[in-house]
């Protein structure tokens, strides 16, 4: 099988992963069971869990001049990812500090990002030598630098995906994220970001539909749980959820997204990369204690073994088109 070389564009911190019995109440001190720190940010778990399963992956995205930034970096290395981190001089490192109790929720605190003002121009970026990507994979950050990435990408034939949070449409404004998505193949959506993006009062699948029709050929909603779905050539999917006990769920969502992304470059069959993703989340969510648990394709295969899923597959005519 072809190993697929693909690129994470994002923001790129430091995790401090505490585990606590319960979470602290208003000026309550709690002390945690464990405590781990290790390369975050939706960048570097997608690549991370796409590194594991084997695809050539790289980051692209900034640290700074500090001892977590050059950490940062040979942690990185140690998981089989490549980067291209830019070192901003004279800056710290983001930083964010993730509190998780043992029902498995979190609360998170971020530091904030590197000063624009401090990186290269958008320009600068988009010079990257994009020749040896199969796929680039982000998320809404830095609006020119994820424009002009996503248009040049476009231009030399490299599939795009991009993961929308409800905290980022918010951010950017729904018709300017509508906007991008002509620019984009694929979208990776939990159930907040699609109502933002299509308020309407049609179903899931025509919700998922309406998205579509802005460009991307695929559109994929995560829904904890509760499973997933997606809409892809007039067709929508869903499939269940596998059920586990969640010790943690942090970066579920980038590890079904990179998950996904390594089945779906193999044959663009939309039904079984669900399945895979589905499969690579659950054992991240039950087996990520104290670090986060990328799972490797012998696990993902056990599991999918274990757990076979039926795919419910259905023709979607969106009711406006008849119109």
């Amino acid at each position: 099988m072809k190993q697929h070389n693909v690129l994470a564009f994002g923001n790129v911190v430091m995790d401090g992963l505490y585990l606590v019995p319960r979470m602290p109440g208003h000026d309550e001190k709690t002390f945690a069971e464990a405590v781990s720190w290790s390369p975050g940010g939706p960048a570097v778990h997608f690549a991370a869990a796409s590194a594991k399963l084997g695809s050539r992956a790289k980051v692209l995205g900034w640290v700074g001049d500090d001892t977590i930034g050059q950490q940062v970096q040979h942690l990185m290395e140690a998981r089989g990812i490549e980067f291209s981190l830019h070192r901003i001089l004279n800056t710290q490192t983001p930083t964010s500090i993730i509190v998780v109790d043992r029902t498995g929720e979190k609360a998170v605190l971020i530091s904030p990002p590197i000063d624009a003002a401090r990186l290269p121009k958008p320009e600068e970026v988009v010079a990257f030598d994009l020749s040896q990507t199969d796929h680039f994979h982000t998320h809404l950050f830095l609006e020119p630098y994820l424009e002009l990435l996503l248009a040049e990408c476009g231009r030399l034939g490299i599939s795009r995906s991009l993961d929308i949070e409800p905290s980022s449409v918010r951010r950017w404004g729904a018709e300017r994220v509508l906007k991008l998505l002509e620019n984009v193949d694929l979208v990776f959506a939990n159930q907040g970001a699609v109502e933002l993006l299509a308020p309407e009062g049609e179903g899931l699948d025509g919700k998922l539909a309406r998205i579509a029709e802005r460009g991307p050929s695929v559109v994929i909603c995560t829904r904890g749980r509760a499973g997933s779905a997606a809409f892809c050539g007039n067709r929508f999917y869903v499939c269940p959820s596998i059920r586990v006990v969640t010790s943690n769920s942090l970066a579920a969502g980038d590890i079904f997204a990179g998950s996904f992304m390594h089945r779906y470059l193999k044959d663009s069959d939309v039904a079984e990369s669900m399945r895979f993703a589905t499969a690579s989340a659950s054992i991240a969510v039950s087996r990520s204690g104290s670090a986060v648990c990328y799972p490797s394709p012998s696990e993902v295969l056990a599991a999918l073994e274990r757990n076979p899923m039926e795919i419910e597959i259905s023709e979607v005519k969106p009711s406006w088109k008849s119109i």
